[in-house]
């Protein structure tokens, strides 16, 4: 991938396992190939395994023949010693291939450590496909009780699982790889000035250059950044502060405005409460208006008949 993208990388050294792999899996003089072999010959011993393996395995680096059935390998983790004792006889717990595919011949059978092979290519093959992440738990001492840290314990588990191993290669390379559309998009937002009608490439070296990330730090492939350690996360953290800054903006803004409406929508309702109470008033006010025009000509009648009544009972007194 450094090479694709042409950038200036030095080899990062290693300690290599495959030494360790060929000595299991190498055909057809590794370990699990010759005890299927020698699982077939109905006079084997445990001790004949035995003495095949310091036969043909003894040039291994990682190997070391032991007295009798014993023998020891060399793991990452460490020497492990194993004694050859039932070895023959749990592989030769065969299983008929018509179990896994009908369509063998009954006469082939599989043995433990081609069954126990197969599915570890599998599930190699299965994580290769994925992206897999993986969760290191730390036994903090051997006592099982709390609040307890040993510190020598905790370093040989580092060392065993190869932790410290992997933390010193990915400081060594650049972890951290990032096309420069992805950069441009997710951090461009923090540059001081308008970038919006350039490359992403220019985008991405401006981001780099304003918040003076040091050149050893990085590197500018064809189509990707190439991060050293801990590089992102100082992007990360201004970008995380930006964005809440910007939130924290955004929400006083949408905070005024919904003010603003509200205080909009009640001077609207006051306004209509308003011109429906004056309407009220003025139906009311013309209610009462015509009730006192009506009364009023009503006394009017009234009177006038009275008098008129009182006029002619007078007049009538006065002829007599």
């Amino acid at each position: 991938e450094y090479v694709e993208d042409g950038i200036d990388w030095a080899k990062v050294e290693f300690e290599d396992n495959q030494d360790c792999l060929n000595l299991f899996e190498k055909k057809p003089l590794g370990l699990l190939s010759l005890l299927d072999e020698e699982s077939t010959f109905p006079n084997a011993t445990d001790l004949t395994f035995a003495n095949k393996l310091k036969q043909h395995l003894d040039t291994n680096s990682c190997f070391r023949g032991e007295r009798g059935k014993a023998f020891t390998v060399r793991h990452y983790a460490g020497e492990v010693a194993y004694d050859t004792s039932g070895f023959l006889e749990k592989n030769r717990d065969l299983l008929h291939m018509d179990s896994i595919q009908p369509s063998v011949a009954d006469s082939q059978k599989l043995s433990v450590a081609m069954k126990f092979k197969g599915q570890l290519f599998q599930l190699m093959q299965r994580l290769e496909s994925t992206t897999p992440h993986f969760i290191r738990c730390i036994k903090p001492n051997n006592l099982q009780l709390p609040a307890i840290y040993g510190q020598e314990l905790v370093l040989q588990q580092l060392k065993c699982c190869g932790v410290l191993e992997v933390v010193r290669i990915s400081r060594s390379g650049y972890p951290t790889r990032m096309t420069h559309q992805k950069f441009a998009r997710r951090y461009g937002f923090l540059l001081l000035e308008d970038v919006a009608s350039q490359d992403p490439l220019s985008v991405s070296v401006a981001i780099l250059h304003q918040f003076n990330i040091l050149p050893e730090m990085y590197q500018v492939g064809y189509t990707k950044l190439f991060f050293r350690t801990g590089q992102i996360g100082n992007l990360e953290n201004t970008r995380n502060r930006t964005l809440h800054g910007v939130l924290r903006v955004q929400s006083c803004f949408r905070g005024h405005q919904a003010r603003r409406h509200a205080s909009e929508r009640i001077r609207g309702v006051l306004a209509l409460q308003s011109f429906i109470r004056a309407e009220n008033a003025r139906q009311s006010y013309s209610s009462l208006s015509k009730k006192h025009r009506a009364a009023t000509l009503v006394q009017k009648n009234l009177k006038g008949w009275l008098a008129r009544r009182y006029f002619i009972k007078i007049r009538k007194a006065s002829v007599v």
